[in-house]
């Protein structure tokens, strides 16, 4: 009785972490792993890694957990943005820490099948800039998508050689856009200002598979596939103070509608044993962010305010990531991990965006995994994403010109209990 409350605050704080405004993204929208031991290992994960989380990463490698296992994971971030001008002008983002939770369960059905559950953020994005500041009108202030996914999903042995798995990307997100909108520039008239909001819900629903090849004794290749999911938001939009002389052409709330397709991806992992205590593991991932053209934005009877029909252009570009990972078995009860990511940036210059500023990226990680007993294991995951400023000329918004300077560190912390 006792498990079982532990189980259920720890799934409420998941369910409610996952739900929180989602953290900067890795790859376009798309966050890094959830687990300490995955991220540890973030360039060489598909491959090796045998943890709970293998439930959205890799649902072939379910077939490999033999105990039913809970894992729950806390992940901080630690960042900021900086921008500046060419007229030497800057602002900073706020709000500095981002949180994320995650929960997956694997239980075995029989010797060769496994099932699994996962709840986590796998997109998301929240940016938030000085509501005076340099973007007053020109971008949202503060910019949110939470996508909360819940994955079931199954992995077999096919025989002593190929395992395979299957599972479902069930999402449901939310999308806010907050921003200032100048009603005196609108109308000629010194009226006040009045802050736009743009809010709408909507789900999803996808699939993704996974198939190891055991290729020796100490060599394993992975591949895994992802379709895009397609969500249509549905909500409101409310703008405030609307001047009394056009109280007639505008109002106060009307309805919003939006469509993001999450990206489907490809991934290739090759994980070798060097020694009985050093693996590693080299990934391929290529991401189709191209999905990611625009963001419509119907306000319904409000239209007008954004001079008619309207969508923020995107067009982003698929990217890619590779990387390499590894474990080193210093104690029967205590593993060392290590990683390394190169991941491509979706955006080009012409349509960059101060509402998801990134680049390049190049993330360091480190992490240990302990074993306290053979039921319960403690991760940390430390990690380290480097970017070189991103110097922003010919934007379609002459605003988002300049440079911008990025700082970001994450904290992952992952519990597992095996019964």
């Amino acid at each position: 009785m006792k498990t079982l409350r532990t189980l259920t605050v720890l799934f409420s704080v998941s369910l409610a972490l996952s739900g929180s405004p989602s953290i900067h993204a890795a790859e376009g929208l798309r966050a890094l792993p959830e687990t300490a031991e995955s991220i540890a290992t973030v360039g060489g994960r598909i491959a090796n890694l045998r943890d709970p989380s293998v439930v959205r990463l890799n649902p072939a490698s379910l077939a490999d957990i033999s105990d039913t296992t809970f894992q729950f994971s806390f992940q901080a971030w630690h960042g900021k943005t900086d921008f500046t001008q060419s007229t030497g002008a800057s602002d900073s983002m706020i709000v500095p820490w981002k949180y994320a939770g995650s929960l997956f369960i694997a239980h075995p059905l029989n010797d060769n099948l496994t099932a699994g559950l996962g709840i986590s953020a796998p997109f998301g994005v929240s940016i938030n800039w000085p509501r005076q500041g340099l973007f007053r009108y020109s971008t949202p202030f503060d910019s949110v998508l939470q996508t909360f996914a819940i994955n079931p999903a199954i992995g077999f042995d096919l025989n002593d050689r190929i395992s395979l798995g299957a599972g479902l990307d069930i999402y449901h997100s939310r999308l806010k856009l907050d921003q200032a909108y100048s009603w005196g520039l609108a109308t000629g008239f010194p009226f006040p200002d009045g802050d736009m909001t743009f809010e709408g819900e909507g789900t999803g629903v996808g699939g993704y598979i996974g198939v190891n090849f055991k290729l020796s004794d100490t060599q394993r290749l992975s591949i895994t596939g992802r379709l895009p999911v397609s969500v249509d938001y549905d909500g409101d939009f409310t703008i405030e103070n609307v001047p009394a002389p056009v109280s007639g052409l505008f109002f106060e709330k009307s309805r919003f509608r939006s469509e993001i397709e999450h990206p489907g991806s490809i991934g290739v992992g090759y994980g070798v044993d060097i020694s009985d205590k050093l693996t590693l593991g080299f990934d391929f991932e290529w991401t189709q962010n191209s999905t990611h053209d625009d963001l419509p934005l119907d306000i319904g009877r409000n239209q007008a305010l954004l001079g008619g029909p309207v969508s923020l252009p995107l067009q982003w570009k698929d990217s890619i990531s590779a990387g390499v990972g590894g474990s080193y078995q210093l104690r029967e009860d205590l593993e060392l991990r290590f990683g390394y990511l190169y991941s491509e940036s979706p955006m080009r210059k012409t349509t960059y965006t101060p509402a998801v500023p990134a680049d390049d990226r190049h993330i360091f990680s480190v992490g240990f995994g302990y074993d306290m007993d053979d039921r319960n294991r403690i991760d940390f995951g430390y990690s380290l994403i480097v970017m070189e400023d991103s110097k922003i000329s010919g934007n379609i918004n002459p605003a988002y010109n300049g440079t911008y300077d990025y700082d970001w560190n994450i904290l992952t912390l992952s519990y597992t209990k095996k019964f």
